[in-house]
């Protein structure tokens, strides 16, 4: 897979969570559809930019999410509850993975499992940038792919994520055009592979 796989926050207790995080909890607490225009960019160790790319997403909680960029080539990556199916149109090629096989302290187990975050993160509030107020979830079980999640809420919505880790990368996402808890579709969470490609099974995501 080309791009960072990213994924969304799932349902945490809003006892279990201090009160500079109240914003967020609630925000989780009341999330059940997500969809936006996004821009992504990842950067390496010491901040050089590797690569970017934008396009869009749908969520539908829980474990549903159609992610699909278009520039600057065209990839799909759709995920029904129980599969992820990775299509990379130019080369023709659907990778296949057990979506319920996320590792513990990943974007993609914070998608697809309604887990309690207090009990899986250490969840701080950091330093606001402009109008981002900026949150970092840090898993306590070691070993996961990533070391911290970062989200930003800003009017009441998510406006960007950071995505760091274990190699000192990071991803980067600011969303556009949002529009949340509102009707999808379940039939766009569904995949078939296209007659004549290529299809992997249990490829890594």
């Amino acid at each position: 897979m080309r791009y960072c796989l990213l994924a969304w926050l799932a349902i945490a207790s809003p006892r279990a969570i201090a009160a500079d995080v109240a914003d967020l909890v609630a925000y989780l607490d009341h999330l059940e559809s997500f969809s936006a225009s996004f821009v992504q960019t990842r950067y390496d160790e010491t901040g050089e930019l590797i690569e970017s790319a934008r396009g869009s997403c749908q969520i539908l909680r829980p474990g549903r999410f159609r992610w699909i960029y278009t520039e600057p080539y065209r990839q799909v990556i759709v995920a029904d509850g129980e599969k992820l199916w990775i299509h990379d149109e130019d080369l023709e090629q659907v990778t296949v993975n057990r979506f319920a096989a996320a590792a513990p302290g990943t974007p993609a187990e914070l998608l697809a499992a309604r887990i309690d975050v207090a009990s899986a993160y250490v969840i701080e509030e950091r330093a606001a940038e402009g109008d981002l107020n900026w949150y970092r979830l840090t898993p306590k079980q070691a070993g996961g792919e990533f070391s911290a999640i970062e989200l930003a809420l800003a009017d009441g919505d998510v406006r960007a994520m950071r995505l760091r880790d274990n190699l000192g990368q990071t991803t980067a996402l600011e969303f556009d055009a949002i529009a949340r808890n509102l009707p999808l579709d379940p039939a766009a969470f569904a995949f078939t592979p296209p007659p004549g490609v290529d299809v992997i099974e249990g490829g890594a995501p």
